[in-house]
């Protein structure tokens, strides 16, 4: 039976993107074959196996377009009218020319001397020199004035590239994304082929940067005669992102431009709060309102030994202890909270930075911290693995959403509140509407104005004052259950479960072997007692690989029709084939070793004497014996 194929798309490394990580797990559990595709932050290929079988690779990533229009805009503003030569090159040119004057007019007088030439040569010689004597002088204090002009023209033109790229950034309109972001093309160069050799039968793209990328996969497949169903993701409500480095109004404006051509070319809508998905049901004119899935944390928890956030820095228990966890930006707010220190005296401010503390915005906030004298009770902490986030805050008193006020925000039901709350801490957020529905409805904290220290110092003291009772709130079972990622979880399967259909049970798969691309004869021994396995007669083809499970490739060869079978790899894992490799007759053992470093699967031999010499090798005997292997191969 067929296993529903979905592949998912990110425009990051994926390694610290937990809902990215989540979503596919979740999906793997359930038995669909996932697999993600993100943008390698080393540049280099890496393929991984995570839980639940889902497979991971991040490909090499070239911004060509991007980088173009880089290029375009470094040209623009080093183009002058006047060129400012180096100091004195002038100078020197027209000093070595005065020279060669000099020792014409001497060579001249040293002939007039000696009779070689006659008075009339003479002074025609002595006019010619006064001339060019005088034009080098000339052009001397020609130098003085084009530098003028060019260094003025340069100070304009500076001048001017500062004022244009601090006003054109803040224009939201007139935006054409293809030419403001050209990376949200590259993303196709970067997944398009891969895509189409997975002939996935849904892609999810996971946030605005591939959402292009997800359509018009999907029309490429129809040309096929293919049915590729694409789920598009969305993060955040991008019209209302926050403004911060080089997210400017002119950038959110372009994605928020490329989002909205193609919202309405996919199949299905997920986001992360009903905010959110009412927005962009009523803003795109969708034919259904999107799924909601939040970002929230397992309901089981995990405690892996490592230590909690009083013990990393050091804190008795008695000591009233704040905690910020994310990412530290300005649009985050943290100032506000270490602008209510000096209003809370006694009470501690731990920082958890993504993606670290050694950041120009956590540098900042020490600054603030020294400038309001309190940075002896603010701590600054490196974050911990997502599974150990709700053990590590524990031991807080009081859980922090500073944000500011941007539509984004308004909407937004970060993952943070969602972890604070499971581990059992009283919230306090700034008045962001969904946020403060969410409070008031659950009871569990208090709500401030957003970028005031003084309503924030005020929302603390009151949660001190009794925070049992928030605690109480927060343990409520049923509001956990409601909120944890396994009754999220359950949205996103039901929603593939409609647009795909459910996996098959395992137990009704059928193992499938295929060997190639030779077929020795004794492979066909093998073979004969093995069902439904078969020699390869030609390059397995893309649609072949819906209907293999298993693939033994003789002597290193590819089965796809690569130069290498290294390159059939990626397209083999992310098909869940499981291969092997056999290797004939007694070869060269360094050989063998040097291609095992490279080859990660299980390496057979038919020669004992090279099993017994190269560690990691499995002898492959003949007949009925080796069958035996193989179909213990294919029950692994």
């Amino acid at each position: 039976m067929h296993v529903p194929r979905i592949v998912m798309i990110v425009a990051n490394d994926i390694t610290n993107d937990t809902r990215v990580l989540k979503e596919a797990v979740a999906l793997g559990k359930a038995g669909y074959q996932v697999t993600l595709l993100g943008v390698s932050a080393s540049g280099r290929l890496a393929i991984d196996t995570i839980e639940s079988g889902v497979v991971m690779i991040r490909v090499p990533g070239h911004f060509v377009l991007r980088d173009e229009r880089n290029r375009r805009h470094r040209l623009r503003r080093g183009r002058r009218l006047f060129d400012i030569r180096p100091e004195g090159v002038e100078a020197a040119r027209v000093a070595s020319r005065l020279a060669d004057l000099k020792a014409e007019r001497g060579r001249a007088a040293a002939r007039r001397r000696a009779g070689q030439i006659g008075r009339a040569a003479q002074l025609t010689g002595v006019v010619s020199r006064s001339f060019r004597h005088r034009r080098l002088r000339l052009s001397q204090a020609a130098v003085s004035v084009r530098t003028w002009f060019g260094e003025t023209e340069a100070r304009l033109a500076t001048n001017f590239w500062q004022w244009w790229d601090t006003w054109l950034p803040r224009r939201s309109g007139l935006v054409k994304w293809r030419s403001v972001i050209p990376e949200a093309n590259d993303y196709e160069a970067i997944f398009a082929d891969l895509i189409d050799q997975l002939r996935p039968d849904a892609l999810h793209a996971h946030d605005m940067h591939v959402i292009g990328v997800g359509s018009r996969a999907a029309g490429r497949a129809d040309l096929r005669g293919r049915s590729l169903k694409v789920v598009y993701d969305a993060h955040e409500y991008v019209p209302g992102l926050s403004q911060y480095g080089g997210r400017t109004p002119r950038m959110i404006a372009a994605w928020a431009q490329h989002e909205a051509e193609y919202i309405r070319t996919v199949d299905r809508v997920v986001t992360v709060s009903p905010a959110i998905a009412r927005t962009l049901h009523t803003r795109h004119k969708l034919d259904r309102e999107p799924t909601v899935v939040i970002n929230s944390p397992e309901l089981c928890e995990r405690d892996n030994g490592i230590t909690d956030i009083r013990a990393a820095i050091g804190l008795a228990d008695d000591v009233p202890l704040l905690v910020y966890s994310g990412g530290v930006t300005r649009a985050r707010g943290v100032e506000t909270a270490m602008e209510a220190l000096p209003l809370l005296p006694g009470v501690h401010l731990a920082v958890v930075c993504v993606p670290h503390a050694r950041t120009r915005p956590v540098d900042e906030l020490r600054a603030l911290g020294k400038s309001l004298q309190i940075e002896d009770r603010v701590h600054y902490l490196d974050p911990v693995a997502p599974n150990d986030v709700i053990h590590f805050l524990g031991t807080a008193d009081i859980g922090l959403i500073p944000i500011l006020r941007y539509p984004s925000h308004e909407m937004a039901l970060p993952n943070k509140v969602f972890e604070y709350t499971f581990a059992g801490l009283p919230v306090v957020t700034s008045d962001m509407p969904t946020l403060e529905e969410f409070v008031g409805k659950t009871g569990i904290g208090e709500v401030f104005q957003a970028e005031n220290p003084d309503s924030l110092a005020e929302a603390v003291k009151t949660v001190l004052k009794d925070p049992e009772q928030y605690r109480e709130r927060a343990a409520d079972p049923g509001l956990r259950a409601e909120m944890s990622w396994e009754t999220q979880a359950g949205h996103l399967r039901d929603l593939y479960a409609e647009l795909v259909g459910a996996p098959p049970a395992p137990e009704d798969v059928v193992p499938r072997l295929v060997l190639g691309p030779n077929g020795s004869k004794a492979a066909k021994a093998w073979l004969q007692d093995i069902d439904g396995a078969e020699i390869l007669r030609r390059p397995l083809t893309l649609p072949d690989l819906d209907r293999v499970t298993h693939v033994l490739m003789e002597d290193w060869q590819s089965v796809l029709g690569s130069e290498d079978l290294i390159a059939d790899l990626p397209l083999l894992t992310a098909a869940r084939i499981k291969h092997a490799v056999v290797v004939y007759g007694r070869v060269d053992r360094q050989e063998v070793r040097r291609r095992m470093r490279a080859y990660t699967g299980t390496v057979f031999v038919t020669d004992p004497v090279i099993a017994d010499a190269v560690e990691g090798t499995i002898w492959l005997p003949p007949a009925d014996e080796g069958a035996k292997v193989l179909r213990d191969f294919l029950t692994e």
